[in-house]
């Protein structure tokens, strides 16, 4: 088996859990703070509705340009982000509109006509500057709140189903920390969206579902080596026992955790505009999630263990 580690490391992880939990603290108020400041998250298209456009021009067209065609042409309140130029796509523009139905001289706008609309109306603008539409997404009120809901449930679901898994197959006191550790993860990268003022859509929720397994599996990893140390071992204390447990699977966390992170930055540097919303606080979350499965779930299992101690099995 490979080792990251020559010798079996001894770090004092338990020792310093009150560091620890200060960082998680500090790291769930900026998440407050950045959340209130910012009025909430930046709901994508996906849950607020609207159109999501990207287009490109054959020539180069000064972003207040067009910004100016839209907003002539009746289609105002639209945000407008230049894209990366690449190989393949050069000129590219990000337009998302909120839902307008808002009258523009005698014409009425509605959601699902935005897209023709703004086709028509640079095509006018930009008559021998031809326009490509690369993407279009439209989404209709309705839709956007059951997707709201929905991925709230999803998160809300995956979390009892693990409460229930890790509390029947290790302990209790297990479940409800690795429960804890996930709400923290979710907390943290939400803020992590926040102050980087990214949007927060279908790919966000994507996002923090891999997350919950990803931290969920590393805790599972630790709590599965704590419960065998437990059968043999009745002169450590819980929290020496705990923190040799963390030690011993320290090596395969930390192989793990770099072979990841190394395909995710790949794909950061690498695959363009598309994924980077998915895979930027996918490295956030990787590490907070890491972090999590190391400090918070087994700090707070031996801190609930020297409060109410439990009978060891001999």
């Amino acid at each position: 088996m490979i080792s990251f580690f020559h010798h079996q490391s001894n770090f004092g992880f338990i020792k310093n859990r009150y560091k620890a939990y200060a960082f998680s603290i500090a790291l769930l108020i900026v998440t407050i703070v950045s959340v209130i400041l910012h009025g909430g998250l930046k709901l994508g298209v996906d849950f607020t509705g609207g159109t999501m456009m990207q287009i490109h021009f054959a020539a180069p067209v000064p972003t207040d340009q067009l910004r100016k065609a839209l907003n002539d042409g009746g289609i105002p309140n639209t945000e407008i982000q230049k894209v990366k130029d690449t190989e393949n796509i050069k000129n590219a523009f990000m337009i998302r509109t909120g839902l307008i139905e808002e009258k523009s001289g005698q014409e009425e706008v509605k959601p699902s006509s935005i897209g023709e609309r703004i086709k028509t109306v640079l095509g006018q603008r930009f008559p021998e500057n031809q326009v490509t539409i690369d993407s279009n997404e439209t989404v209709g009120p309705k839709i956007g709140k059951e997707l709201q809901r929905n991925a709230i449930w999803a998160v809300l679901i995956g979390c009892v189903l693990i409460l229930i898994y890790v509390a029947f197959r290790f302990d209790f006191r297990f479940g409800v920390a690795a429960v804890v550790a996930i709400f923290h993860d979710v907390l943290c990268t939400l803020g992590f969206i926040s102050v980087t003022n990214m949007e927060f859509n279908l790919q966000s929720v994507a996002v923090l579902l891999t997350i919950i397994g990803y931290s969920i599996n590393d805790s599972i990893v630790v709590a599965d080596r704590i419960r065998e140390n437990l059968r043999k071992s009745q002169k450590e204390t819980y929290p020496e026992l705990i923190n040799r447990s963390i030690n011993e699977t320290l090596s395969r966390t930390v192989i793990t955790v770099v072979t990841v992170f190394l395909v995710l930055l790949a794909l950061q540097l690498f695959a363009g505009r598309v994924l980077s919303d998915f895979t930027k606080p996918l490295l956030f979350g990787l590490v907070i999630g890491t972090y999590s499965s190391i400090f918070v779930v087994s700090a707070l299992v031996a801190d609930w263990e020297l409060k109410s101690p439990t009978k060891r099995k001999k």
